[in-house]
């Protein structure tokens, strides 16, 4: 065995030393790196040759030298790292497995675990490098997100809408003053809003009048123009000052509830509205006792057309959307892809990964389902570098780089020590 085998080991180990410090470099530099995980280095040996073509001693045990070390692998840890929170509503985090799917500019699919995501002029969810975020959007005709439809890049308009709904209960809390006089001086009116099917906010009034003991008739009009059946009738109580019965139908169910046939003046839709009187549990939201009339509560299910104000994301990777009417609607959902073997995915920069045919094809569906983690809105995950780690492991590759550094030099000096024996 040659002094110039030690030359090339020492080489050899220099090599995978400077391999190792660019990987704890690498980890270092990205410690602030939204979603980045940190590599490790692992080495192995060079198979070594025989001595003078003598493999075994007596004994039989063989005799080898080493030429050497080489990397073996650059490992990758995917570990959890810990969350920041965000002020951003877009901006979201998987807890568990999975990655963000995305779309690059250039149509290749990648994926991440940054999901500090925001909208473009278009309207569409991107990431920071552009890159679209993948999943599935509302369906307008369904009003609902359709996961089993194919994968594409999410798209919420700054102007979306949310369409009116016409009112088609009201329910109005009252008590009608079982002191009053049985004749016209007894009224009480109390006014209710609703909505047509164009989202118009219209007022209808209903007027009370005592017409006999434990009786009272009751009207309910509308705008003028407005054409109303089914708003008239009256109501019956008993000595306690219970509902007993609407228009003569026992007040125990649902059923004796009126319900208003309008006819709008402004060419909206016609409508039909319930007045719950009897909830379905057959109580009563009209009493007769011996106080003041008046409406203690009122709510109608109706409401207008409403903008987009603000959006919130739920654990299941849902995007909904908080409108001016109140409503909150969802309006898309994310897409996680999960690997069998997230070591394969090859590191694309951009904070992106690539499969591979080591890590095999994605398998994509929503979050907290089918082995994938959940995911958090308005947080970003950290980066899991441990910086005491790294510097461990810069101490230890720096000192075998220095060792190997000597094994160098040491060789060199004896090369030249031979040489001068010559002389």
């Amino acid at each position: 065995m040659s002094l110039y085998s030690a030359f090339y080991s020492g080489l050899s180990g220099l090599s995978t030393n400077a391999n190792a410090l660019n990987v704890v470099g690498n980890n270092l530099s990205n410690i602030n790196t939204v979603g980045f995980k940190g590599s490790s280095t692992t080495f192995s040996d060079i198979f070594a040759a025989s001595l003078g073509g003598i493999s075994t001693a007596g004994n039989g045990n063989p005799i080898q030298f080493g030429l050497g070390s080489q990397v073996n692998g650059v490992s990758q840890d995917f570990a959890q790292s810990s969350f920041q929170s965000t002020s951003s509503a877009l901006d979201m985090a998987v807890q568990g497995n999975g990655f963000f799917t995305l779309q690059t500019p250039a149509g290749q699919q990648v994926y991440s675990r940054d999901g500090s995501f925001s909208m473009n002029s278009a309207g569409g969810l991107v990431a920071g490098d552009g890159s679209s975020v993948m999943g599935w959007v509302r369906d307008p005709t369904t009003g609902k997100v359709n996961t089993s439809a194919a994968l594409a890049p999410i798209q919420i308009s700054a102007g979306t809408t949310a369409s009116a709904f016409a009112t088609q209960n009201i329910t109005t809390g009252m008590n009608l003053n079982a002191s009053a006089a049985a004749d016209a001086t007894s009224v009480f009116t109390t006014p209710i809003q609703v909505y047509d099917s164009q989202g118009n906010s219209q007022s209808l009034v209903a007027t009370y009048q005592k017409t006999a003991s434990n009786t009272w008739s009751y009207a309910i009009t509308g705008p003028a123009g407005a054409t109303i059946t089914g708003g008239t009738g009256t109501v019956d109580f008993s000595t306690s000052g219970a509902l007993l019965d609407i228009n003569g139908v026992a007040a125990t169910t649902a059923v004796a509830n009126p319900v208003l046939n309008i006819t709008w003046p402004n060419g909206a839709a016609a409508s039909n509205i319930k007045v719950d009187m009897v909830n379905i549990d057959g109580s009563a939201n009209v009493t007769q006792f011996s106080a003041a009339s008046a409406t203690s509560s009122s709510s109608q299910d109706g409401y207008g057309a409403g903008s987009l104000t603000s959006m919130t994301v739920d654990q299941n990777g849902v995007i909904s959307g908080t409108f001016t009417n109140g409503q909150v609607i969802q309006l898309a959902q994310v897409a996680l892809s999960t690997f069998n073997n997230v070591n394969g995915l090859v590191q694309d920069g951009n904070n992106h990964w690539a499969q591979s045919l080591s890590s095999g094809s994605p398998t994509v569906g929503v979050a907290n389902q089918g082995g994938r983690g959940g995911v958090l809105g308005s947080n970003l995950e950290l980066s899991n570098v441990d910086v005491a780690t790294q510097f461990t492991n810069l101490i230890l590759n720096q000192r075998g780089y220095e060792a190997n550094s000597k094994i160098i030099t040491t060789t060199d000096q004896l090369l030249q020590d031979t040489l001068a024996m010559k002389q």
